[in-house]
C-alpha cells in the first residue's frame, strides 16, 4: 500500500488545507483522475507501547504492525489536547481546539459542540466528490445539529460520547449520566447500550464500516473509523474473550486489530490498496481507571 507518502498527504490535507473559511474551502484536483482513498482508523486512549511494533508481547496486533512496516511511523507526533473531544477537535479541522470552543471532554449535558462555521475534513471531501463515513465515537456535540451528518459525513454509525458516561459501570455513581444511545445516521437506534451491548460494538461497527466500504468502492471514499475502544470500560466479543495473554485489554486490542485487517482484506481483494491513504493513531494516552 501507499502508506510511505500517504501519511504525509494526508497531515498536509489536515493542516495546511483548513486555515481559510467555510464560504471559501477547496482544494483543485483538476490534476488528479484517479484522488486517493483516505481510511482514518482513530483509536480511544490507546497507548503508543500497547502495540506490537512497539514491543509489547502479551498480545498479538499483526495487521495494526503491518501498517507500522509497510509504512511511515510518526515517532515524535504530538496530540493537541490529551483528551478526548479536544484531540477530535484537532483533527478534524487542523485548529487547536480551545480556539474553536472545543474544552476536554463533552458530556451528556453539554450544550455545545463542533461549531458550523467550522470546516471538517469530512465536508472538504465531500465537495470534491468523496463518499464519507463515519464509525464509532463522534464526541463533538451530541445534539442533532452536531452529530456527523450535518457535518460532511454521508454515514455515521456511533456512540455520541464515551462509552464510560452511561449509568451501569462500576465507578459511576448512581444518577450521574443518563442512558448511553447508540446512533445511526440521525436516529437513536439503542436508547440504553448496556454491557452486553458494547461487547458488540467492535462487530457492529466492523460490519458497518465495511458495508460502506462495499458501496463505495467504485468512487473515492473517506473512512473515519474512531473506535470506543480501548477506552474503558473494556467489553471484548464473544470470540475474543480471554484470546490473549493481557486480559481484557489485551482481548480487546485483539478484536479491534482483527478488524483493521478486515479494512486492509477488503482493500486488497478489491485492488484498491495501491490508491488509499491509510492511518492509524489514537486520540491520547491511556489511563488505568477499572485497573486495566
Amino acid at each position: 500500500m501507499r502508506f510511505t507518502t500517504a501519511l504525509a498527504a494526508l497531515f498536509c490535507l489536515s493542516t495546511l488545507v483548513f486555515a481559510t473559511t467555510k464560504s471559501t474551502y477547496a482544494f483543485d484536483s483538476s490534476g488528479t483522475s484517479n484522488p486517493p482513498n483516505i481510511v482514518l482508523i482513530f483509536a480511544d486512549d490507546l497507548g503508543y507501547g500497547d502495540l506490537g511494533c512497539y514491543g509489547e508481547k502479551r498480545w498479538n496486533t499483526p495487521n495494526i504492525d503491518s501498517i507500522a512496516k509497510q509504512g511511515v511511523r510518526f515517532t515524535d507526533f504530538h496530540s493537541s489536547q490529551p483528551v478526548c473531544s479536544a484531540s477530535r477537535a484537532s483533527l478534524l479541522t487542523g485548529c487547536y481546539a480551545n480556539r474553536i470552543g472545543i474544552h476536554g471532554a463533552l458530556g451528556p449535558s453539554a450544550k455545545n459542540g463542533i461549531h458550523d462555521d467550522e470546516v471538517l475534513l469530512s465536508e472538504m471531501l465531500k465537495a470534491q466528490g468523496y463518499k464519507t463515513c463515519a464509525v464509532g465515537k463522534w464526541h463533538l456535540g451530541h445534539h442533532q445539529k452536531f452529530l456527523p451528518l450535518q457535518h460532511g459525513f454521508d454515514r455515521y454509525l456511533g456512540l455520541p460520547y464515551s462509552n464510560d458516561m452511561w449509568p451501569h459501570g462500576p465507578v459511576v455513581k448512581a444518577g450521574t449520566f443518563p442512558e448511553l444511545p447508540l446512533i445511526r445516521g440521525n436516529e437513536i437506534i439503542d436508547a440504553d447500550v448496556d454491557a452486553n451491548d458494547q461487547k458488540r460494538l467492535t462487530q457492529q461497527y466492523s460490519d458497518f464500516a465495511l458495508e460502506f466500504l462495499q458501496d463505495s468502492k467504485d468512487s473515492p471514499f473517506f473512512l473515519y473509523f474512531a473506535h470506543s475502544f480501548p477506552h474503558v470500560p473494556l467489553y471484548a466479543g464473544d470470540d475474543f474473550q480471554g484470546k490473549s495473554k493481557g486480559g481484557i485489554y489485551g482481548d480487546v486490542l485483539e478484536e479491534f486489530d482483527a478488524t483493521v485487517g478486515r479494512i486492509l482484506t477488503f482493500l486488497a481483494k478489491n485492488q484498491l490498496q495501491e490508491n488509499t491513504l491509510v492511518l492509524f493513531t489514537s486520540d491520547n494516552g491511556p489511563w488505568l481507571t477499572y485497573g486495566h
